[in-house]
């Protein structure tokens, strides 16, 4: 025990080392070296993802791959959330369970999107046998006609908790992650247009960055596999992010706070010190959206925390994904690299599995991020409009997103493809009026 614990010390000396790895994980890696209690050194172990890997390299503790690190199995809720003037989180404010129109929309949609989830699974990296796949495709039919049949069964019934069933009914039949194989190559093609979006993001002279920067992510946003117009889209020939950005609906936009947003974060006005981003998908969304975004607040001395899933959605990105992105982007932009090597930008995974997120119940790791943050981003339809359209938080807050959901749309008060770009007051009401 005492050799392998050797081996361990050894990789928190090269960890502390690297100021890549945040400062909480940096010092609880030092108080390993003076601890010499197995039980003290499991429990030092809290923000386990880049060490995990690194330890499995190396060949120490193979039974990590299986082992949950302590920090995983307690999440809590988000340390943003307001808790101003009585206000009461809730992760959707679409109530399925009354709406019964709207529950059984909803239901026919995850439905009907199980053979494109299905589709890809056989073209991932590790394809299900087909039998499992056939198993889980009957199963998973059978629980959403129980669920039409007696909504009781699912409480509270919303999107969210529709698309957490999805998710422990594919681990139950371990469905791994049927969309890593085209998020990567998504991933691959959106990297090669990364220094021509630098390029004209710092060449911009006349003002307007911040509007370009939020079309740059509502552009990448329609990266989007879990809504069928969108996912048959992409089979069909592809997204081009450059079209989709010609192609932007005119501004005003349906919520369109674009001018307030712009007066916090152009070149020398941003006054925020950290800011924790919620990304959403694989590809031109990350890539071309998130990524060039948190480059410029970092520009201006904001520091970032891009927030990913840890567990496999959809093809929402996910942490081990993002760390390699940003791997292989700073490689071509030396301010990008600087603002990696200094953490003024770095990655925190949520615990989530879920396409939407619920505030409720987040990573203690992303909590300990986020703690100093005084800007909140949520972007996505499912992260920033499906679920937290609502949510009121003790700092100022934005919401990006495209809707890409045809049931999603008449709900909001708009069109298909319109766009949300909001800005919220710490500790106040965000903007719901158009709400159905």
């Amino acid at each position: 025990m005492r050799c392998v614990f050797s081996s361990v010390l050894h990789m928190a000396r090269l960890f502390n080392a690297s100021s890549r790895v945040p400062l909480h994980i940096r010092i609880r890696l030092v108080k390993i070296e003076f601890s010499d209690a197995w039980e003290e050194f499991r429990a030092f172990l809290l923000c386990g993802d880049a060490f995990e890997k690194h330890l499995a390299k190396i060949g120490v503790f193979p039974q990590f791959k299986d082992w949950k690190f302590p920090m995983r199995e307690n999440m809590q809720p988000f340390c943003k959330l307001s808790t101003s003037g009585g206000y009461t989180y809730r992760t959707c404010d679409w109530d399925l369970y009354t709406d019964a129109t709207g529950r059984d929309a909803w239901i026919g949609i995850f439905a009907d999107h199980t053979p494109s989830l299905l589709e890809h699974a056989r073209t991932s990296n590790s394809p299900p046998a087909e039998d499992t796949l056939a198993a889980y495709e009957k199963a998973y039919m059978a629980a959403l006609e129980e669920f039409r049949k007696n909504p009781d069964l699912l409480e509270p019934f919303d999107i969210y908790r529709l698309c957490e069933h999805r998710a422990e009914m594919m681990r139950e039949f371990g469905i791994g992650d049927p969309y890593d194989r085209v998020k990567h190559e998504e991933n691959v093609a959106a990297l090669r247009h990364l220094p021509q979006v630098f390029a004209a993001l710092d060449g911009c002279t006349d003002g307007k960055i911040v509007e370009m920067l939020l079309r740059g992510v509502l552009a990448g946003n329609k990266f989007d596999l879990g809504a069928k117009d969108t996912a048959e889209q992409h089979a069909n020939g592809g997204i081009d992010f450059f079209t989709t950005l010609n192609e932007l609906s005119p501004r005003p936009w349906f919520v369109d706070d674009c001018e307030e947003i712009g007066k916090r974060l152009a070149r020398g006005k941003v006054t925020y010190r950290k800011a924790i981003y919620f990304v959403d998908n694989a590809g031109g969304d990350v890539v071309l959206g998130a990524i060039p975004f948190a480059r410029h607040l970092a520009n201006e001395g904001c520091a970032v925390v891009l927030a990913a899933n840890d567990e496999p959605a959809l093809n929402d990105v996910l942490v081990d994904e993002l760390w390699e992105i940003l791997d292989i982007a700073a490689k071509s932009d030396e301010r990008l690299a600087s603002h990696l090597q200094a953490g003024r930008i770095s990655v925190v995974g949520t615990g989530c599995d879920c396409p939407l997120i619920d505030l409720a119940a987040v990573s203690v790791e992303c909590n300990i991020a986020a703690a100093d943050c005084d800007l909140v981003i949520l972007e996505g339809m499912g992260r920033a409009v499906e679920s937290n359209y609502d949510a009121q938080f003790t700092c100022d807050a934005i919401n990006l997103a495209m809707i890409k959901n045809r049931r999603l749309a008449p709900y909001m008060g708009c069109e298909m493809f319109d766009l949300v770009v909001r800005f919220t007051e710490a500790n106040k009401a965000p903007k719901v009026d158009h709400l159905r």
